[in-house]
């Protein structure tokens, strides 16, 4: 089976076809990123990764396999964040690094986390941010009430 996906799993046209017509559409051909296939003792599967990069706002395309990897691209403008979230989520990715700084800012935090995700939407707010809120808005309730006194003069 292996033989089988060595010289007909480079041969998937559609993919190419439409990796190839995505790419140009972007401008951009992409960075290539290699991950090992999940019957080949891969940690993730292809959909997966491509969900992980998902929900932080990264397109991929151009897919691809053969009997050890499975191949995906993503534009070239996203190709550093694509690894820095790859690397946290503990995707074992074999194609040469992006950017070597980011295997370092893996190491550095706590396995298990991840970064805020795009999808998750903005931070909610905390308390000392709250209560500072209410201090402006109180201060500008008072400034409001003075600017309109001046104003009727």
């Amino acid at each position: 089976m292996d033989t089988f996906d060595d010289l007909f799993g480079p041969l998937n046209v559609i993919d190419i076809l439409e990796g190839l017509i995505r790419g140009l559409a972007y401008g951009d051909l992409g960075y290539g990123f290699e991950i090992a296939r999940a019957d080949k003792d891969g940690k993730h599967t292809l959909n997966e990764a491509r969900e992980i990069l998902k929900d932080y706002g990264v397109d991929t395309f151009w897919y691809g396999f053969d009997s050890q990897k499975m191949y995906f691209r993503v534009k070239n403008r996203q190709a550093r964040w694509a690894e820095y979230v790859l690397l946290h989520a503990g995707v074992e990715l074999l194609n040469p690094a992006f950017d070597q700084r980011n295997a370092g800012y893996a190491a550095s935090h706590a396995p298990g986390w991840m970064p805020r995700p795009w999808s998750a939407g903005p931070a909610a707010k905390t308390e000392n941010a709250a209560e500072g809120a209410r201090e402006r808005e109180t201060e500008h309730e008072k400034n409001k009430g003075l600017l309109a006194w001046l104003d009727s003069l």
